[in-house]
């Protein structure tokens, strides 16, 4: 029985011209095996599934092969060193992991390694993956030999880090950036592979894997491998949206318009549908997130479809764009840092993520910066006897008020979703008592189950000992949910 291989296995290019979404690479490296003037070392750097290690084989066997094609320096893949580098058979093309082969032990034995010659082949080549892997000794022990090494030996490394690359060893490589693929190219390698497989697909289906991939040409074909699962079926768009675990760009949009709207029940339907389709509340801020961004894209750009077709179906390109003639730009920077927030804070200070996505749309869907704000009097310094009236009263017996801005910032240090609804509160001292109000029932009852924390960092604020209740009044409803704290030292 045949062994079965992975679809991008079986269709990882053998030739430079094969490769996709990199011909700025490419072109190079073709020309330099043409013209004979190869490099001792390269880096090749990039997101992962870009084609560095692809690129590293073929290179590999351009630099060794029996029967070069001059007219574009791809190997011939048909001479014995070609098959033996492919197959394994020729062990002068040796594949390092660096995450695994990182000490300074492993080093000293590849530096006794490279001083012998080629057994099969004209030259040894050292494919070294995830080299950012590598401990500073262990760079510090390749120095020498990666800036002189034998004439016989190539160093090729590859890494998703290069920011941890010790300059010292960028220096001595030939540093080649490997892009992330476009969607659309992405598509027509699918494709090919498609019909070169047998494969039957939608195109919006193709388009919708080309776009879930990232930019990773062997994340697109893995996707495309799960949705084929079914022999002699057709792939729909469903299908892999299903499969994908991903939810239809035009439901985010759909919330979209409801936030434009200030409509919380729609948005939260929506949500709630979404939900039970197992919806991953981190994944569905980040869409959010996309779609802000998006909006605010179309709201400057002289043609916004142009700019954000490239990562969506064009028809909700087309939505976005009418979206952004009806939102208001200071809505849309308040609903992305309102999303922000609750996405940092997701996994790591809140336990019921579901709860806490509904509190984000409640938030966005009922609070308008636009609103009109009441009216300020301007006080001259003379006028201010006449009109006290109009100043608000200080509160009794108190030392000071605390400033709402400030008190957030400390309860961010240890729960951002709390400091987010103490943002906009206002605060009152009133004898032994700090009063917090809130603009709504929601935000209220958010800041009441962790009055422990609010507790905590007021008492930072708040001089001399009081006796300190914190009430959580809300203006909306007229009623008060009261907390009191009794026996604080402050």
């Amino acid at each position: 029985m045949a062994e079965y291989k992975s679809l991008y296995r079986k269709w990882r290019p053998k030739i430079f011209a094969d490769v996709f979404g990199q011909e700025h690479i490419t072109r190079v490296l073709e020309n330099q095996v043409i013209n004979k003037k190869v490099s001792h070392a390269y880096l090749f750097c990039g997101s992962r599934g870009t084609g560095k290690t692809t690129c590293a084989k073929i290179l590999a066997k351009a630099v060794n092969c029996e029967n070069l094609i001059n007219e574009n320096g791809s190997p011939c893949n048909e001479c014995a060193t070609c098959v033996g580098i492919e197959t394994g058979g020729i062990i002068d093309v040796v594949e390092i992991d660096a995450a695994s082969n990182n000490g300074v032990d492993n080093i000293r034995e590849l530096r006794e390694e490279v001083a012998f010659t080629p057994s099969g082949a004209e030259k040894k080549v050292y494919i070294v993956d995830e080299v950012h892997m590598m401990t500073i000794p262990a760079f510090n022990a390749l120095l020498k030999t990666l800036e002189e090494p034998p004439p016989h030996i190539i160093f090729i490394l590859a890494t998703t880090e290069v920011n941890k690359i010790p300059a010292t060893i960028l220096s001595r490589c030939q540093r080649h950036d490997f892009r992330r693929i476009a969607p659309e190219i992405i598509a027509e390698k699918l494709r090919l592979v498609c019909d070169g497989e047998g494969i039957e697909i939608e195109e919006r289906a193709l388009g919708l894997i080309a776009r879930l991939a990232g930019g990773a040409m062997r994340d697109a074909l893995s996707i495309l491998e799960v949705a084929r699962g079914e022999d002699n079926q057709v792939i729909t768009l469903e299908y892999v949206t299903k499969i994908a675990g991903h939810f239809d760009g035009g439901n985010i949009l759909d919330i979209c318009e409801c936030i434009k709207n200030k409509d919380a029940a729609g948005a939260l339907i929506i949500f709630w549908e979404m939900y039970e389709a197992s919806l991953d509340c981190t994944n569905f801020c980040g869409s959010l997130l996309e779609a802000f961004r998006n909006i605010q894209v179309a709201k400057i750009m002289r043609e916004p479809v142009k700019y954000i077709s490239a990562d969506m179906d064009t028809e909700d390109a087309a939505r976005i764009a009418n979206l952004a003639l009806e939102f208001d730009s200071r809505d849309l920077m308040r609903c992305y840092e309102l999303t922000s927030d609750i996405l940092s804070g997701l996994g790591r200070y809140t336990a019921n993520k579901r709860v806490a996505v509904e509190m984000l749309l409640f938030e966005m869907c009922l609070t308008q910066t636009t609103q009109t704000s009441a009216p300020q009097v301007s006080i001259n310094e003379q006028d201010a006897p006449t009109i006290t009236q109009s100043m608000p009263m200080q509160p009794a017996k108190s030392g000071k008020s605390i400033d709402m801005a400030d008190l957030a910032e400390e309860v961010a240090k240890e729960n951002k979703i709390v400091s987010q609804y103490l943002k906009g509160t206002t605060c009152e001292i009133d004898g032994r008592k700090i009063i917090i109000k809130s603009d709504s029932d929601f935000k209220a009852s958010i800041l009441k189950e962790h009055i422990a924390v609010i507790k905590k960092y007021a008492e930072q604020f708040v001089s001399g000992i009081h006796e300190v209740v914190i009430e959580l009044a809300t203006q909306e409803s007229g009623s008060a949910v009261q907390n009191s704290i009794h026996d604080i030292n402050v």
